[in-house]
């Protein structure tokens, strides 16, 4: 097996969680816009709770309640959230639920079988 090495250096632990939210979902041919891909970011840094709803309305990456709504939906339809069976909140997916430290590393395995 061959390894291939690629450095890719982020400004912000959101950037940082929204590079890998794109590899993750090219690899898994999810297709997300830039919008949905920054809210899912977002969840990923801050959690999911209001705070982190009132963040993305403020930081205008949303305009409004509704189409927030509607990208949560989006990204609960593709797997990328869930709802919890035991208190309705909403959780980031076990695969993308990572500690954001200053380094993250990703192993791909590609397989051609």
């Amino acid at each position: 097996m061959q390894l291939v090495k690629i450095n890719k250096k982020t400004n912000s632990k959101v950037e940082q969680a929204k590079c890998l939210v794109s590899t993750y979902c090219l690899l898994s041919s999810i297709k997300l816009s830039d919008t949905d891909l920054t809210v899912l970011a977002y969840f990923m840094v801050y959690k999911i709770n209001q705070g982190t709803k009132d963040l993305i309305l403020k930081s205008k990456i949303l305009q409004s309640i509704d189409s927030l709504k509607n990208s949560m939906s989006k990204l609960t339809g593709v797997g990328l959230i869930k709802k919890s069976t035991t208190n309705k909140e909403y959780l980031i997916n076990d695969s993308l639920n990572v500690n954001l430290d200053s380094v993250v590393a990703l192993l791909i395995k590609i397989d051609n079988k």
